[in-house]
């Protein structure tokens, strides 16, 4: 019998036996409200206690019984009590000797038996408690919740502001089996970083298009969180050393962030790839001094892993093309850096890649005044080339010369290089690895007009030539261990030194983890709690180490969501220790979802680094949807509701050609879909399930747009239905039928030979080609058209189609794509300048058809380039007369790519004082040309009264757009005397005579003429005319 029962049956036995209790007055009392106490107690721990509050400040004599079960047995309790009165209520707390675990049940009951001294009729409180944990319901469950939080690490230190924001709002679901807890949130943000050290100040904005964050609690504990993010940005690097500013501003194309965070082991991982623009200037300008490189970041490459405080990977790439511009009273000095490279990756400690090249031209000027005279220096960096690899110096070239004018002339250069690689030793006779840099300078003054210039050195030369043994390693100190020199001049010296404490290892180090910005768990508050709670009840969440919120249980609510209402309990609660802020919000204390969360907004202050910075948090969290169990029975329930299907990217390729995103809009008031089936037997698959949960292609969770990603395994094209069906978790369906395009795919080349596959244009080149689709090939051609060719069909013989084509001469010169035009059985035409090494394969899960691009085969041909041709024109015959007369000699030269330049060698035909000087032939229209690009390229030719008489050579050359250029053609002309040219005639006096003795004279003429030209050939195989031209 319980003490309760035994109470009962003595307090009725008094009431009804004693006349003088029966006369008495009756006093009653309200029902103590018993809340739990669970909060810090004198040892440091969390207290397993309770508080009753009584109605009054009254004086109370009570029972009060406390059972424990753990796993379906009672476990012994006993008690200590303590009255007070607070806010003019009497309470008392029970403090209870056991401890609190996940499971058990709690039942607390208080018996009222007098108040004030007076026996009253007893009043029983009693509270039946389930302990929990927060924010877990006891029962299995699926939800959707909606986040928006913010995270701001912002100080300052000694090197200046440092700065990590990021922003995230998004939609995830929770789901608990068991005594497990994993939630999902994809959204968008944004994240800024901010970090300043020795006078650099790098900015990194980022607009993250996906991110990620996965959870995974057990029994109350967070065990696993994994952050991913991924965007694109702006990038700003700023280094100031005092005298010069470095500002490089890229365009962050890709950037990728992931935290993970499993067990006790953290690993964090970074990827940005970016173009952009470098500029670097001297902080002090003006129009005497100044310092400005210009250039464009062709490549921006950093990845870093870091795992549990290791630096795992680190991969830099920087790649740039560069102006430099440098002005220094009175010098100007410009360099053109064509290729500015730097490269290095170092895994797990180990630098496997390393590359710094920088290769350059340019020009400098320099200009000095002394009194009245002055000095002008101009010179060329003809080479500018260094190249480190894997820490080893490879090339050290530098080729300068340049010429001084004005008071004083004279020229100067240097030639530096690498003249071997062998094995030298240093003062103290160890041998190292060492390149032989050889350099060679000289310094010519061949007039001294007045000035003091170079500290009045006179008329001379000055020649010096040093050989610096270096050891190869770049990153050493005192590198040189051997140096040799000899100079000329008026300080002539030589000599050969070995200097000491050289060299000075320096080994490479390799990348350690930052301990920094963004480095901080993001975990939520979890411990133990009442369920249900009710107002009035305390307890301390401590179950994640360092983040301990102190609730307190304020009042009854409703929280409407969607049309239905969650009845919650209201709390507030503050941080403590060093993890300051506060939070607030309500929690379900009804039905199967007691102990959830339906709103919080949290605010946290969270301590990190050496110097106990803080990091702010804020959070706004919303239950949206209860997905399991269901908020309503199977009365109330409403079928779900199918709207548009579509593709989102409107089509699909058949064949396993393309994948595409099957989306449908489907709602539920009720919240309780439990699967979407896509039927996807039409177009060759099967039965698919869809989701709403950022998964398989979904873009966002729980928007009502069901995903998954789709392709044509088989032969299938056109429009096509699909069915959809919803199904809800009480077993209601709903059909949709939508349409979908599914779109042929032309076939693919599987094999191409060509041979040869280089020659000139007009060459004829044999082609042999494969190719497969599921529809059959019907036609194979090879498009020339672009070039100025045909269309040239290939003829099929048992799968091999087979033609031949020749080279166009529209086609330029070097390596040519082959275009060629493809159609199936079916109608669908495509083209293809590639071929793929792929074969179809039954058993691909692409289907039958699908044929991989992933290893593709260029089809090209190498076109050589010959030079432009040169017609020669039948021997002209010109006249000389006894003055000066200028003749046009014009020449056909044709080139496919253009004709770049033309000359000529004019022999005898050179004016005075030209003889062996090439003429530039024209094509314009001036200097003699006729008309202007019709191909015919003209020179004048100089006939005087000298020009000897018979024939003579003019030899012509010409270049196309390509630099080809031809051999030296020679073009035979013919000078004769004007007397033995028969006059002009009029024709009236033209007599049948006259022409008949006309005709004989030429045909004496030609005569005379073709014994010439046979004499002439025998002089040019003794190799040349009486005139010394070739």
């Amino acid at each position: 019998m319980s003490k309760r029962l035994v109470s009962t049956i003595i307090v009725s036995f008094l009431i009804v036996c004693s006349p003088l209790l029966a006369s008495a007055q009756i006093t009653t009392a309200d029902e103590p409200q018993i809340n739990v106490l669970w909060i810090l107690d004198d040892s440091g721990n969390n207290a397993h206690a309770y508080r009753v509050t009584f109605s009054d400040n009254a004086s109370y004599e009570v029972d009060i019984e406390i059972d424990q079960i753990r796993n379906g047995s009672q476990i012994p309790t006993y008690f200590q009590q303590e009255w007070k009165s607070i806010d003019s209520n009497r309470v008392v707390d029970i403090f209870v000797n056991t401890t609190l675990l996940l499971g058990d049940e709690v039942h607390i009951t208080v018996q009222i038996n007098s108040v004030d001294g007076q026996i009253i009729v007893p009043v029983i409180g009693e509270r039946e408690i389930t302990i929990g944990t927060w924010n877990q319901p006891m029962d299995d469950h699926e939800i959707m919740l909606s986040t928006v939080w913010d995270l701001d690490q912002a100080y300052d230190n000694d090197d200046g502001n440092q700065g990590f924001f990021l922003d995230f709002e998004g939609q995830g679901w929770q789901k608990r089996e068991g005594n497990i807890v994993n939630s999902w949130e994809l959204g968008n943000g944004s994240l800024i970083t901010l970090e300043s050290t020795n006078g650099s100040t790098n900015n990194l904005s980022l607009i993250l298009d996906s991110i990620w964050k996965n959870e995974t609690i057990v029994g109350g504990v967070l065990t696993t969180q994994i952050f991913d993010a991924r965007g694109h940005g702006l990038l700003s690097l700023v280094d100031d050393d005092g005298e010069t500013q470095t500002h490089i501003l890229a365009n962050v194309s890709d950037a990728w962030l992931n935290r993970s965070m499993v067990g006790e082991s953290i690993s964090e991982r970074l990827r940005l790839e970016a173009t952009g623009i470098l500029n670097v200037s001297s902080i002090e300008q003006s129009n005497e001094s100044s310092t400005n490189i210009d250039g464009e970041v062709s490549v921006f490459y950093l990845e870093t892993w870091d795992e549990d405080g290791v630096r795992r990977l680190q991969d830099q790439q920087f790649e740039a093309l560069a102006d430099l511009v440098i002005i220094e009273e009175g010098t100007r000095l410009d360099i053109s850096l064509d290729g500015l490279t730097s490269s290095e990756r170092w895994e797990d400690g180990i630098r496997t890649l390393h590359k710094e090249e920088l290769i350059g031209s340019g020009t400098f000027g320099f200009e000095e005044q002394d009194n009245e005279s002055s000095v002008m220096i101009n010179g060329t960096i003809y080479d500018f080339h260094s190249l480190i690899e894997d820490g080893l110096t490879k090339i050290d070239n530098l080729h300068v010369d340049g010429d001084i004018a004005g008071d004083v002339q004279g020229s100067f250069g240097i030639v530096r290089y690498i003249e071997e690689t062998g094995n030298q030793a240093n003062a103290s006779g160890e041998v190292f690895l060492v390149n032989v840099i050889h350099q060679e300078s000289w310094f010519n003054l061949t007039g001294v007009n007045g000035g003091n210039f170079f500290d009045g050195a006179g008329i001379g030369a000055n020649h010096n030539e040093s050989w610096d043994y270096q050891v190869v390693q770049s990153e050493w100190d005192n590198r040189t261990v051997r140096l040799v020199w000899e100079e000329t001049g008026a300080d002539a010296s030589s000599g050969d030194e070995l200097p000491e404490r050289s060299p000075i290892r320096i080994d490479a180090t390799a990348p350690e983890a930052e301990e920094g910005l963004g480095n901080i768990t993001i975990s939520r508050e979890t411990g133990l709690m009442p369920i249900p709670m009710i107002p009035g009840d305390n307890i301390r969440l401590n179950g994640q180490e360092g983040l301990v919120l102190v609730v307190e249980a304020e009042s009854l609510s409703n929280d409407p969501r969607d049309g239905h209402n969650f009845h919650v309990v209201t709390w507030t609660g503050i941080y403590e220790g060093t993890s300051g802020g506060y939070a607030s919000g309500a929690i379900i204390d009804q039905g199967p979802l007691k102990g959830l969360i339906s709103s919080v907004i949290r605010t946290l202050e969270i301590p990190f680094g050496e110097e106990n910075e803080t990091a702010y948090l804020n959070e706004t969290q919303l239950l949206e949807r209860v997905l399991s169990p269901s908020v309503v029975t199977i009365e109330e329930n409403s079928a779900p509701q199918i709207g548009e299907i579509f593709l989102q990217q409107g089509i699909v390729i058949g064949e396993g050609g393309s994948s595409s995103l099957l989306v449908a809009n489907i709602t539920d008031v009720d919240w309780n879909i439990d699967d979407v089936v896509a039927d996807l037997t039409p177009i060759g698959g099967g039965l698919v399930e869809m989701n709403d949960r950022g998964l398989d292609g979904d873009q966002s969770v729980g928007d009502d747009i069901y995903s998954t990603i789709i392709l044509v395994p088989g032969l299938e094209i056109g429009i096509i239905e699909i069915t959809i069906t919803a199904t809800d978790k009480f077993g209601v369906t709903s059909q949709g039928v939508g349409e979908i395009e599914v779109v042929n795919q032309a076939p693919r080349l599987t094999s191409v030979e060509i041979l040869p596959n280089v020659g000139y244009r007009g060459t004829v080149l044999v082609v042999n080609a494969e190719a497969y689709d599921g529809h059959g090939v019907s036609n194979i051609s090879i498009d020339l058209r672009n070039y100025g060719g045909d269309l040239v069909p290939l003829i099929d013989n048992s799968g091999v189609w087979a033609g031949q084509i020749s080279i166009p001469q529209g086609m330029p010169p070097g390596y040519q794509f082959i275009e060629f035009i493809l159609e199936d059985g079916v109608g669908k035409i495509g083209t293809s300048s590639v071929w793929y090494q792929d074969q179809p394969n039954s058993l691909d899960p692409r289907g039958p058809h699908y044929i991989s691009d992933e290893i593709s085969v260029p089809v090209e041909i190498r076109v050589l380039n010959s030079a432009p041709e040169i017609t020669v024109p039948e021997n002209k015959i010109i006249s000389r007369s006894e003055s000066v007369t200028t003749e046009i000699l014009e020449i056909q030269i044709f080139d496919a790519d253009g004709v770049l330049n033309a000359r000529a060698d004019l022999g005898v035909f050179a004016p005075l004082g030209n003889d062996g000087v090439w003429t530039t032939m024209y094509d314009d229209g001036t200097n003699g040309d006729r008309v202007a690009n019709d191909g015919n390229f003209s020179v004048q030719l100089s006939v005087r009264s000298s020009t000897p008489l018979g024939t003579h050579e003019v030899l012509v050359q010409a270049a196309d757009n390509y630099d080809v250029v031809t051999s030296q053609v020679p073009i035979s002309i013919t000078v004769q005397d004007q007397t033995s040219i028969v006059p002009g005639l009029e024709d009236a006096s033209l007599s049948t005579e006259m022409l008949l003795g006309i005709f004989g004279i030429l045909v004496i003429a030609i005569i005379v003429v073709s014994a010439m030209l046979l004499r002439n050939k025998d002089d040019d195989d003794l190799g040349g005319d009486r005139f010394g031209f070739e």
